[in-house]
């Protein structure tokens, strides 16, 4: 009976740590090496970090062989993973206090530096969109709306404040159903919800493609529904020794880069 219920303690536990986020790859510390680019990258990158890398392998032809392993999940839980020790070279977040609290801890190798502005928007079945704004959610037809954990998830703070903008935080809040980060928040909203509050990436290839084969639509908010300073998305180098690291943080700053932020659903700062 003893060795039954360790065995699902184990299960539930490897289960919880898939729920953290997904990796490109995943190794153990062990068989960590210098010739790997390790990035850590917000959850809602979820889409646009594979252009990004790609971009990067072809700007710079001296890293078209390198090693780059991505880990995305909510800002809070890759923050939470680096205090622990988690290998990571560079930590794109979702917004600036993450980076700040990491850098202000001595964890980074300099500041946080600004690389984007994100943009929260609602999803919701076509024939529940019966107005443009989120009073939508307030419907008869609305029973479960999907949300990233706020604590863990810029997105989920910034989809909060929008509802309480609108006056409909206490009436809605039963209805919400809270995910470890904005690309579960969207799966929900795909798969089991009526509707959800997801990054405006997200609307954009393979994630948009599958939106609208669930016939969903969306809706945007004024920035000063959500305060645009939530979502001033940050990212700090980690590793000061790695060149590939240091050559990734640069080219995110530069103009290839920012086109292809901007033509993927966000702001430039």
């Amino acid at each position: 009976m003893n060795r039954m219920l360790h065995r699902f303690s184990l299960f539930f536990m490897l289960l919880s740590l898939v729920a953290l986020g997904g990796c490109t790859r995943e190794k153990s510390a062990d068989a960590l090496s210098d010739d790997v680019l390790h990035i850590a990258a917000a959850a809602n990158l979820s889409y646009v970090i594979s252009p990004l890398v790609d971009d990067f392998r072809r700007r710079y032809p001296e890293y078209a062989g390198l090693d780059i392993e991505v880990t995305k999940a909510s800002s809070g839980s890759l923050t939470a993973q680096i205090r622990n020790g988690a290998p990571y070279d560079v930590f794109l977040a979702a917004n600036m206090s993450y980076p700040e609290a990491l850098h202000a801890e001595g964890l980074t190798r300099g500041e946080p530096v600004t690389y984007a502005i994100g943009i929260p928007v609602l999803v919701c079945r076509r024939e529940l969109a019966t107005s443009d704004g989120p009073d939508v959610l307030a419907g008869d037809g609305v029973r479960a709306i999907a949300v990233a954990q706020p604590e863990l998830a810029p997105y989920g703070e910034a989809a909060l404040a929008i509802v309480e903008s609108a006056g409909l935080l206490e009436e809605l809040r039963p209805r919400l159903v809270y995910s470890s980060s904005v690309a579960q928040a969207f799966q929900q909203a795909v798969t089991a919800a009526d509707a959800g509050f997801i990054a405006k990436s997200l609307l954009f290839g393979d994630t948009g493609r599958e939106l609208q084969k669930a016939g969903m639509v969306a809706m945007e908010f004024a920035p000063e529904t959500y305060s645009e300073a939530r979502l001033r998305q940050a990212m700090v180098l980690l590793d000061g020794e790695s060149e590939s690291a240091q050559k990734f943080f640069s080219y995110i700053q530069g103009e290839g880069a920012q086109r292809i932020f901007l033509n993927n659903g966000y702001r430039l700062p």
